[in-house]
């Protein structure tokens, strides 16, 4: 008797390009205004992930600044997933057309930065 193999799920794969970025943030929970500096590791156009040893739990609505030489980028997100040992990642949920503007710029800059040289 064999037995069949169930069929292999597709890999989640995201739908935007994850960026290093290694800047410094302040996370501000907004419910209690209570608040967390920490720093970036990835950015992308529609979130970020954030280091830090006490994260906020998932599910909780925060605003953000990301500070660089280049100037700060703020908006609000949300907590969609956690790990208290490691950090949490954070999908932005409002953006000011400034905002994005600076952010689709840092993004940009960073991607010319990681094109290989010829």
């Amino acid at each position: 008797m064999t037995r069949r193999n169930k069929p292999l799920q597709p890999a989640k794969r995201r739908s935007v390009r994850r960026c290093p970025l290694v800047a410094s943030v302040e996370v501000t929970e907004l419910g209690s205004g209570a608040l967390l500096s920490a720093r970036t590791s990835e950015l992308a156009i529609g979130g970020c992930y954030v280091d830090a040893l006490n994260p906020f739990p998932k599910g909780t609505l925060v605003g953000l600044r990301i500070l660089r030489d280049q100037g700060v980028f703020e908006t609000k997100a949300k907590v969609v997933y956690c790990d208290p040992r490691f950090g949490m990642g954070l999908a932005f949920t409002e953006m000011a057309p400034d905002q994005r503007s600076l952010l689709e710029a840092w993004l940009a800059e960073i991607v010319i930065q990681l094109r290989p040289v010829p």
